[in-house]
């Protein structure tokens, strides 16, 4: 009896630990393999990307690990089969540093930095770099050292820039310093001009309050019209109807409105 108990518990521990396993592996299949990194950038990557910002400039920004198929794309040329492996050849390519113009983003130049090696003091190449000769892009390698010199790596990026005429004149002023050139501008004219001087609205009239004060409107005389009245006869002296008696000669006056004397106006 006993030893039925004994293997009644071992089955027992064999069942629990069988089903423990099983949530294990459960979990470890739901649960996606990935994980953060802590830095962007490796120690050597750190320096090397402060030295190569001082060599740029203020004029230009650093991007850090860009994949080269989010800038380059493939041509709609060829076969189908050649581009397929052409954007394969793409998609597994990094640029560890990649430089663009301040304003506009324009892509200027891509930095890679490979690892140290004692065999030789050049960079390695690989199919990178014909890759971006094919697009027409400036690319400069530089070695992992424990000192970088600005010079040089001014004199390597502007080189490969200057080859594809990417690097802004001399003679071209910066956008801050036309922005300031504005400013004084702007100064100058609102100096020189003139504040506008401010007049006096004239006073009003004084208005008569009483009665007695206001003018009586004149009223228009109106002007009779001219007109003639009709002759009259008129006879020197007395008549005196006789048979002997000859009758004076009648004198025709005619008087006129004008020969009247006229009213003085009020």
């Amino acid at each position: 009896m006993q030893h039925f108990y004994f293997l009644l518990g071992l089955g027992a521990l064999v069942a629990v630990a069988f089903i423990v396993s099983l949530l294990r592996r459960f979990r470890q299949r739901n649960r996606l393999p990935y994980r953060v990194d802590t830095c962007l950038l490796s120690p050597p990557q750190r320096a090397f990307v402060a030295v190569l910002e001082r060599a740029v400039g203020q004029e230009y920004r650093v991007y850090a690990k860009v994949r080269a198929a989010d800038i380059i794309e493939v041509e709609r040329r060829g076969d189908r089969r050649a581009r397929e492996r052409a954007a394969e050849r793409l998609a597994k390519q990094v640029f560890d540093f990649l430089i663009c113009t301040r304003e506009s983003s324009a892509i200027a130049c891509a930095v890679n930095l490979a690892p140290r090696s004692r065999l030789s003091r050049r960079p390695p190449r690989n199919g990178l770099d014909r890759i971006c000769a094919a697009a027409k892009l400036p690319f400069v390698r530089f070695r992992e050292s424990d000192v970088y010199s600005v010079v040089e790596i001014e004199e390597q990026v502007f080189s490969a820039m200057q080859a594809l005429r990417i690097r802004p004149r001399a003679d071209e002023p910066s956008a801050q310093d036309t922005r300031e050139a504005l400013r004084d501008l702007s100064d100058v004219i609102g100096e020189k001009i003139p504040e506008p001087r401010r007049i006096k609205p004239p006073a009003p009239a004084a208005t008569p309050t009483s009665s007695t004060d206001r003018a009586a409107p004149s009223t228009p005389i109106p002007i009779k019209p001219r007109t003639r009245t009709e002759p009259r006869l008129h006879l020197d002296e007395d008549l005196d109807i006789g048979p002997d008696v000859r009758m004076a000669e009648p004198r025709i006056e005619v008087e006129f409105d004008e020969d009247r004397p006229r009213r003085a106006r009020m």
